[in-house]
């Protein structure tokens, strides 16, 4: 602004305006969930707890089972347990409103690393699906969806 005179010049004002668009750039998509994350945390997180009843079997050289409450499809909780035992610290964990959990009721991992049988879960979240694939021989656990 010039000495003297009361308002601000046309450049002034396009930096501002400039800077201002720069900033929602950046920071509108950060501040946006996308719904496929919302099927993909839960789903990844139920894999990464497969993956642990499978390491804790072989490790513990004892069958793990990873378990879905209640016995009927959708599912609310799961815990980590061995086959013939008390549930692993931290669990049950139970999902959030809206997260529809479907698949067997259990999955069991035996000392050498395989499931005693595989399968497949689906966790939906409104229109965005994730699929968890249990290979029963080799007891790999892959998650793919949104």
């Amino acid at each position: 602004m010039r000495a003297g005179h009361r308002g601000f010049s046309l450049v002034e004002i396009l930096a501002v305006a400039a800077l201002v668009a720069i900033l929602l750039i950046v920071a509108v998509p950060r501040l946006m969930v996308p719904e496929t994350l919302e099927a993909r945390v839960p789903a990844s997180a139920i894999a990464a707890d497969l993956r642990m009843a499978q390491r804790l079997a072989i490790a513990g050289r004892a069958e793990f089972v990873l378990e879905f409450a209640p016995a009927t499809p959708p599912y609310a909780q799961y815990t980590v347990r061995p086959a013939a035992g008390v549930p692993e610290p931290d669990f049950p964990k139970t999902f959030e409103t809206g997260i529809v959990v479907n698949g067997p009721l259990q999955f069991t991992f035996r000392p050498d690393g395989s499931a005693a049988a595989g399968g497949t879960i689906t966790v939906t979240s409104g229109s965005a699906t994730a699929t968890i694939a249990v290979i029963g021989v080799t007891g790999r656990v892959t998650v793919s969806g949104p």
